[in-house]
């Protein structure tokens, strides 16, 4: 399983400068958060094919309605269009819609809109050969799709093969009651699995069992990319690291799980 690592954790903004760390933590790419809105999709992808990174999956985790601002479907779907635009010229594969139920908010049949939306933007994205995964999430974060039963019955109800699903370890375990039948239940859907410990830190910070969470993604045929979404221990779980010793931290979080996740593929080889 290819590793990358989420670029809004690392709190650079300076674009050679995160690429070279990402690089020097040795992850094969990045999942592309806020940087598509700064820095234009050519020269991202630039920088990562230099140094032989991969654009591995693009969020956005900011485009949700503003202050005062009243949720509106129609602009959801078309500010999603924009962001598959973007990830369609750095040639990512796939794009997360985290931020959309926030854009349904209100309607009548919250369902029934949300899976109308995705099945449009589904179509669009389809016409740039890119996937797209809602993100199963915990309540504090948005108002819709928090459990793998919600969240299978989404991807039924939009009937796209290009639809899918992003598990997160972290919320998986405050959301789910077995987290490893969460994930085998999500079977092909599954395209991205997060990972941070239940502390939102890496791997061995807290108390989520990731050897079990690896095997049942092995069973599932899983293969697609795992991508690291940690913070120091105990830290604003939505904030990136803002100082040198935080993000020393972060650093040594990010090797550690690194070398263990990959100390998992090893032995069952």
């Amino acid at each position: 399983m290819a590793m990358g690592v989420c670029t809004w954790t690392l709190g650079i903004d300076d674009l050679e400068l995160l690429m070279d760390k990402v690089l020097e933590l040795g992850f094969d790419g990045v999942q592309v958060d806020e940087l598509w809105e700064h820095v234009s999709p050519a020269v991202i992808r630039g920088s990562l094919a230099r140094r032989g990174l991969a654009p591995m999956v693009v969020d956005a985790r900011r485009i949700g309605p503003q202050a005062g601002e009243a949720p509106d479907v129609a602009r959801g779907v078309d500010a999603y269009r924009q962001v598959i635009d973007r990830a369609a010229e750095l040639e990512a594969p796939v794009v997360t819609l985290s931020m959309l139920p926030l854009w349904i908010r209100g309607r009548a049949t919250p369902s029934n809109a949300l899976a109308a939306a995705c099945r449009e933007l589904a179509d669009y994205a389809a016409e740039r050969e890119i996937r797209l995964v809602h993100d199963v999430v915990n309540h504090d974060e948005t108002p819709m799709i928090h459990t793998l039963d919600q969240a299978n019955r989404l991807v039924g109800e939009v009937a796209r093969a290009n639809f899918g699903l992003m598990l997160d370890s972290y919320h998986l375990h405050f959301e789910a009651v077995d987290p490893v039948a969460a994930i085998e239940s999500s079977g092909d859907a599954l395209a991205v699995y997060q990972v941070s410990d239940s502390t939102r830190g890496g791997i061995g910070s807290g108390a989520v069992d990731f050897e079990a969470q690896f095997d049942a993604l092995l069973r599932i045929g899983f293969d697609g990319p795992v991508i690291l979404e940690c913070l120091p221990p105990m830290h604003d779980p939505v904030s990136p690291v803002s100082s040198e010793g935080n993000r020393r931290i972060l650093e040594d979080e990010l090797s550690r799980s690194r070398e263990i996740w990959r100390g998992y593929s090893s032995s069952r080889r």
